[in-house]
């Protein structure tokens, strides 16, 4: 019996933008694919870590042959065993290389995710809207049928002609066609918004509440900080490329056989020296990314102050025009159709007249709904940016 009761109570609620939200950061495949991509750099880590692999070189054979080509005198048996040597701090470097270009994937990642919570975020409230929109399509089928019954009743009583309770039938049997295309949309977007997150949704529910406008601090917006953390990176590279070219040193022994019947022992010290090539291409190379990489950085610390300004005004636009919709107009058109309701009952009005009001009313809820929406989807450019928690 519990269970029944716990089935019927996530039956009879639908989903909320914070469970959407929450499951989107759990489902959605694109999500997920940047959670894999992350891990590539735990290899990267380790390859720039590696210490080099020592190399080893065998030779046997004999010393001299005879004249007919044989081998003849003494094997000759020798061991030669080298280990390269990372100096100038060229592991560490290339450590703190990744640690940098991490970093820049981290906030890479979070600006796309915030991108992927905005579709998420724009698809609920649409479903939320749509949701409205059928509820006020069934209110209006609602006034519908109360008017054509009374017509009918009217008519019946040879209070009115049959060419008004035709208007009332044709009136009726619009606003349920209306009815049935709000239906269809609603759940239609709800299966955009399935896709997105990555689960089914069978409902939305949720209050169409204007939210908070909070602008973010440019500076912490990970747009930003992911290009900051490039050009860290880039100049860690650059400082790698100069260790590179330096000398590189390979220190080992060599064991070979002695005329006397011993081995003997010798220990070595290679070096290669950099007359020629010194790495000068790649480190030109890193040093114009790093200047395209800042020209970039000011050219996004632009773009996103003004989209941020953009969206603020847009935002207290519609705030604006949304209050003075649910404040001053709405409330005189809902007071205009109970009069206008009252008066046709006592045909003080026509059912032509009636009907004018009641469109108008319908009309002012729809753009209210409207407004709200937009209102959502321009509050979904600043979360897409980087400024809803």
């Amino acid at each position: 019996m519990l269970l029944l009761i716990l089935l019927m109570v996530s039956l009879s609620f639908g989903m909320s933008l914070r469970e959407a939200m929450e499951t989107a950061l759990r489902e959605n495949p694109e999500i997920k694919a940047l959670e894999e991509e992350l891990k590539v750099f735990d290899g990267m880590e380790r390859s720039a870590s590696a210490f080099p692999n020592p190399e080893v070189r065998i030779e046997s054979g004999f010393i001299t042959n005879d004249k007919d080509g044989n081998p003849k005198g003494k094997a000759f048996n020798l061991l030669e065993f080298d280990q390269p040597l990372p100096l100038w701090g060229v592991r560490s470097i290339g450590k703190e290389v990744v640690s940098e270009e991490r970093r820049a994937f981290e906030n890479l990642s979070e600006a796309k995710k915030r991108e992927i919570l905005a579709q998420v975020y724009r698809a609920f409230y649409r479903s939320l809207a749509l949701k409205e929109k059928l509820r006020i399509r069934e209110e209006e089928v609602k006034v519908a049928r109360e008017v054509e019954s009374f017509v009918e009743k009217a008519y019946n009583l040879g209070e009115v002609t049959k060419l008004e309770l035709f208007r009332a039938r044709r009136e009726r049997g619009s606003s349920e066609v209306r009815l049935r295309i709000a239906q269809s949309q609603y759940e239609a977007s709800l299966k955009e918004l399935s896709a997105l997150i990555g689960r089914q949704v069978s409902s939305v529910e949720g209050s169409f509440q204007v939210p908070a406008f909070e602008k973010p601090n440019p500076s912490n917006l990970p747009q930003i900080k992911a290009l900051e953390r490039k050009i860290k990176a880039v100049e860690k590279r650059i400082q790698l490329e100069k260790a590179l070219s330096k000398p590189t040193l390979k220190a080992g022994f060599v064991v070979e056989d002695s005329e006397e019947g011993y081995y003997g022992l010798r220990g070595s010290l290679s070096f290669d020296i950099p007359a020629f090539y010194r790495r000068q291409g790649e480190i030109l190379q890193h040093i114009h990314t790093k200047n395209a990489l800042k020209n970039r950085l000011s050219a996004q610390k632009l773009k996103l102050k003004g989209r941020l300004e953009s969206v603020e005004i847009r935002f207290n636009t519609l705030k604006e025009e949304l209050r003075r919709l649910e404040e001053e107009i709405i409330p005189q058109a809902r007071e205009e159709l109970k009069l206008a309701l009252r008066s046709y009952r006592l045909r003080a009005i026509t059912l032509l007249e009636l009907s004018d009001v009641r469109r108008r009313y319908y009309q002012l809820l729809e753009e209210k709904n409207d407004l709200l929406l937009k209102l959502h989807e321009v509050y979904s450019e600043l979360i897409e940016i980087g400024g809803w928690k």
